[in-house]
């Protein structure tokens, strides 16, 4: 009996390796991304390896017309059993006020319109099988505000309550729910948020603060196996989630500053 995930932002990083992941367990694929040369090359030689069937949708969920290709693809299957919300918008190194509210609003989009819309679309067939895994990625970002971060911290905490809540309602009906919150993960994403100057300060510091992105996906499948609704891979990430809120507010605030380099 066939079974398959959809995965969004599958190009390279968290997003391929989950497909690699997924399909070396026999699930056949529905992946998005942007960079059609690379994502059909993954798609091609996971379907060859694991003889599976990988349906690429090319497409950047924060336009309309690619999001409605992607929803009909997702509808037009009944096998769907495990649902990743990945695809990230990088986001900018600016004030608030220093960016344009279309940006903004794209950002809203892909970390929480398209994954709400996608899970509005499984869901119905999850209930009725009994059965699915929901993955959303959230950020360590979602548990700290951060300056320059204002509507990126704001959209991935909205995922992390979103997700807390989703699991309560759906697990009666055999539906694991899971927010994967990871810190710094050697991805392109991160070269494209951080400055150049953050991404080689934290490459330096090795282990301690940047994680691959192989790691972060094991650590998150064997965690839906336990059940855990929140994941958050690595132990420095999880001592800072649960501590830093916890610090007298005045050096809370001091921290988060001294966490990024623009000002």
């Amino acid at each position: 009996m066939s079974k398959t995930a959809v995965i969004t932002g599958a190009t390279s990083g968290i997003g391929a390796v989950y497909a690699k992941r997924l399909s070396a367990q026999g699930y056949d694929l529905i992946i998005t991304g942007r960079k059609k040369e690379i994502i059909q090359k993954l798609a091609d030689e996971l379907g060859k390896q694991y003889n599976v069937k990988v349906n690429v949708i090319i497409a950047e969920l924060s336009n309309d017309a690619d999001v409605q290709k992607l929803l009909d693809a997702v509808k037009a299957k009944d096998d769907i059993e495990m649902l990743i919300n990945n695809a990230g918008y990088s986001g900018y190194l600016k004030h608030f006020n220093e960016v344009d509210i279309s940006e903004h609003l794209k950002m809203v989009k892909v970390h929480n319109m398209v994954p709400l819309m996608l899970v509005s679309a499984i869901v119905p067939q999850m209930i009725q099988r009994g059965r699915g895994d929901i993955i959303n990625v959230s950020s360590l970002a979602a548990f700290m505000p951060l300056p320059t971060g204002t509507v990126y911290c704001g959209t991935k905490a909205f995922l992390k309550i979103y997700s807390q809540s989703l699991y309560y309602e759906l697990k009666d009906k055999g539906i694991r729910v899971q927010v994967l919150c990871p810190g710094g993960t050697s991805t392109n994403f991160s070269k494209d948020y951080w400055s150049k100057e953050e991404y080689e300060q934290m490459m330096s510091k090795g282990k301690r603060m940047m994680s691959s992105p192989e790691k972060v996906v094991d650590y998150s499948l064997k965690s839906l196996k336990k059940n855990k609704i929140v994941c958050m891979p690595g132990m420095m990430n999880r001592v800072m989630a649960r501590f830093f809120p916890m610090l007298p507010k005045r050096m809370y605030y001091w921290l988060l500053l001294r966490m990024t380099t623009f000002k």
